[in-house]
């Protein structure tokens, strides 16, 4: 009965059914295109469909879901209580800026859901249909809070920087984005001159994709100023094992040293080259990642980076360790929040203005200053976004 008033309302207010030349409704009911009408209302982007004898196919973005795998879990009981009981094997590819990212499956004879971040000749079937609620040009305002501390005063138990960094973010074809951050102070205490002034922050460009052989890997290519004082040039790429609890990433990095005076970009035309690479395990009993990372750090010290992160529902909380050839052993903790709203549906081309996904910080017990240092090549990237498409986390979800 619910489906069927899924369905009756999608008639009434989609227009789903066509009409005779008499003008009177066919009988005729279209539940793929209706499941479709029905994601495009919930906030759902970039959805395409196909369908055959024996399955049905669609590709959808959680545009309007700061947690893609809520909107994930969402979308698959829109879609069960539309196609679940007529007996055909159905797949959701999630895709972030048109890029196919996990495949979700469901299966007929046992009724459950499995999700694996590879792909197979389902997405070739219905990359090519046609797109309805396409993301490619609209633009989103994210403001990121950012919270800095340092303990270097013996007085004082410690120094602060409240910023508030609203960052443009906008694709302009797949798999593309550009982001430019300005960063407001708020509160300086010990941090500069620098940071007295409104400046820019992140300024980049990135092109995602994915290998055209089904293989299962991934990438990022990144130009632009990035995080820590950095510009240059950023390659990033992973790879999951059959066994998808295992996984290896890299980062291929051609920097420069660079800092905005004001809205004045400074920066030095020496170049060197950065790299790291890590071997990572997920255990789902636990909703925990480790990881092993072996890293040149940013001013030329090589070392292991040993991380920890146990990722929640709305939260991701971890502890690190890390020893260089060059430096004592450092350790401490990072967290990420999801920030409220978590659901925030976008109205036609308007710029929609909402508060980042998330903010978080890292705590360096050991007050290290001078190694160990990263950089990051997007605002949006941190602990908890890395782990999005977590085929077990999003699993999690659709249990």
């Amino acid at each position: 009965m619910k489906r069927f008033a899924i369905s009756l309302y999608v008639v009434l207010m989609c227009g789903m059914v066509p009409a005779r030349a008499d003008g009177v409704p066919s009988a005729h009911f279209d539940p793929v295109a209706s499941t479709v009408a029905l994601l495009e209302r919930d906030g759902f982007s970039n959805i395409r469909a196909s369908e055959s004898e024996d399955r049905v196919v669609f590709a959808i973005e959680c545009d309007s879901y700061k947690i893609p795998a809520e909107g994930y879990a969402a979308a698959c009981r829109t879609i069960l209580q539309m196609l679940g009981d007529d007996g055909r094997e159905i797949k959701v590819i999630g895709t972030y800026i048109n890029v196919p990212e996990v495949t979700m499956t469901y299966d007929p004879h046992t009724g459950s859901w499995s999700t694996t971040r590879r792909l197979d000749d389902s997405w070739d079937e219905v990359k090519s249909k046609p797109k309805t609620a396409s993301s490619i040009a609209k633009t989103d305002i994210l403001i990121y809070p950012q919270v800095s501390l340092q303990n270097l005063i013996i007085n004082q138990v410690y120094q602060s920087l409240w910023q508030l960094n609203p960052a443009l973010e906008v694709s302009l074809w797949p798999g593309m984005k550009f982001t430019y951050q300005v960063k407001f102070p708020i509160f300086n205490d010990g941090y500069g001159a620098l940071e007295d002034k409104i400046h820019p922050g992140m300024v980049s460009i990135s092109q995602r994709f994915r290998d055209p052989w089904h293989l299962n890997i991934s990438g990022k290519l990144t130009a632009g100023a990035f995080s820590n004082n950095r510009y240059g040039l950023a390659l990033e790429m992973q790879y999951w094992f059959p066994n998808e609890r295992f996984s290896v990433d890299t980062q291929l990095a051609f920097l420069g040293n660079c800092y905005w005076d004001g809205f004045i970009f400074k920066y030095d035309r020496n170049m060197y080259f950065r790299w790291n690479v890590a071997f990572n395990y997920y255990m789902p009993s636990l909703g925990t990642q480790f990881t092993l990372r072996a890293q040149r750090f940013l001013i030329g010290d090589i070392g292991l980076k040993y991380e920890m992160i146990r990722h929640f529902s709305r939260c991701s909380v971890g502890l690190y360790a890390e020893k260089s050839l060059h430096a004592d052993m450092n350790v401490g903790f990072r967290f990420q929040i999801a920030l409220p709203p978590y659901r925030h549906a976008r109205k036609g081309y308007r710029p929609r203005v909402s508060v980042s996904p998330q903010m978080g910080m890292t705590y360096n017990s050991n007050n290290e200053r001078y190694y160990y240092k990263e950089f990051r090549t997007e605002a949006s990237d941190n602990i908890m976004s890395r782990n999005y498409f977590n085929p077990y986390y999003i699993e999690s979800y659709l249990k």
